[in-house]
């Protein structure tokens, strides 16, 4: 293998396809980035298993070929390179790297051990085009109620359920879960999908105008262009049933501004340090009281101004119920438009959080207090 590219092309496809790249995977080639020249393109391919990055941009080929060296070693130098054009040469076990008067010699990882499946070419069939932008903003807005990776695998994931002509998008931690309903995506059968990869491909692609494809089969989902590809491992299992965690019934609701209540929120969790809950009280129809209290620290308390609906409001004064501060917070911070409603079904049920628009849903569990 011997190639000559562009510093500014490699940056931009090397930094892209490590970013997956496990530095201390099961088996040691996935620490690797997979390089391949064939013709004049050169294509970099990353992966953790769970996510496959491929990359391609133009080069000049010498000698066809391909090579495994370590993501890490390489990303770093290619990062600090100066701008110019770099040749690579593969000499034996080692790759080496020239520009200018520097030269670096990369110990080789056996290319031979990476998977092959990674290494299979995209199957163009079942292939539609999507509208990113909307489904990307959804991902994030669902995103922040999934669990942790490392927890129950579903539960880590964005459940695709096409219905009525629509897409609902759907991610829950067992404390909390954030529905939103968008136009129909044109794949049928996405299932769930972890949220880390589906974070990863909104890296790679929001930034792009080229029109993005996506295709599907019963392992993973392909989103594509003609630069960058991002292939999703699907998950294992039945998604919860969601749809009747949500009150039937609304005892009371309340309207108040979302910066306001974002700011008292914030200023709460100074004392709450993350993970102390926060107690709102309702004082009477036009108070909201947020209040912290923190044994090791201390205390505060602010009140903020809201508006009472739906329900004889002298029966309300004293109500109260705590959350967790961030996911309190995070719930909010998504929401399009300046107003929060906040609906209340009872003193110990969950809570159903929405904006201005009525097709993102957020449900909150309460937490019980020993105070």
């Amino acid at each position: 293998m011997k190639f000559k590219i562009k510093i500014k092309d490699l940056k931009e496809v090397v930094s892209v396809v490590s970013r997956v790249v496990d530095p201390r995977p099961a088996t040691p080639s996935l620490q690797g980035l997979y390089l391949k020249t064939k013709g004049d393109v050169l294509e970099v391919i990353g992966s953790d298993l769970d996510v496959v990055l491929k990359a391609r941009t133009e080069v000049k080929t010498e000698v066809e070929g391909e090579t495994l060296v370590n993501a890490r070693v390489l990303s770093e130098i290619v990062r600090k390179l100066p701008t110019g054009e770099a040749t690579f040469s593969d000499i034996g076990s080692e790759l080496k790297v020239e520009i200018n008067k520097m030269a670096f010699e990369l110990r080789k990882l056996d290319e031979k051990t990476y998977p092959e499946a990674i290494l299979e070419e995209n199957k163009k069939e079942n292939t539609e085009e999507v509208e990113t932008l909307e489904l990307f903003e959804s991902i994030k807005k669902v995103g922040i109620a999934s669990s942790p990776e490392g927890g129950r695998p579903v539960l880590t994931g964005v459940y695709f359920n096409n219905k009525n002509n629509k897409t609902e998008l759907v991610a829950t931690d067992s404390y909390r879960l954030a529905t939103h309903s968008l136009s129909e995506v044109p794949i049928k059968d996405i299932g769930i999908i972890s949220y880390r990869a589906l974070n990863e491909t909104i890296r790679v692609f929001e930034d792009t105008d080229e029109t993005i494809k996506i295709n599907s089969n019963e392992r993973e989902i392909c989103f594509y262009n003609e630069k960058f590809s991002a292939s999703l491992r699907k998950l294992e299992g039945s998604f919860p049933e969601y749809e009747n965690l949500f009150p039937k019934e609304t005892l009371f609701s309340i309207e108040v501004k979302k910066t306001e209540i974002l700011e008292s929120l914030d200023r709460a969790t100074v004392v709450a340090e993350g993970f102390i809950p926060v107690k709102i009280i309702l004082e009477n129809n036009e108070t909201l009281k947020i209040t912290t209290v923190n044994k090791d620290i201390g205390g505060g308390n602010e009140e903020v101004a809201v508006k009472t609906l739906g329900v004889d409001l002298e029966s309300l004064s004293g109500f109260e119920m705590s959350f967790n501060p961030n996911y309190f917070m995070q719930g909010i911070e998504v929401l399009d438009g300046e107003t929060v409603y906040i609906r209340f079904s009872g003193n110990e049920k969950p809570v159903v959080i929405q904006g201005e628009v009525e097709n993102y849903k957020y449900l909150l569990m309460p937490v019980r207090t020993s105070q």
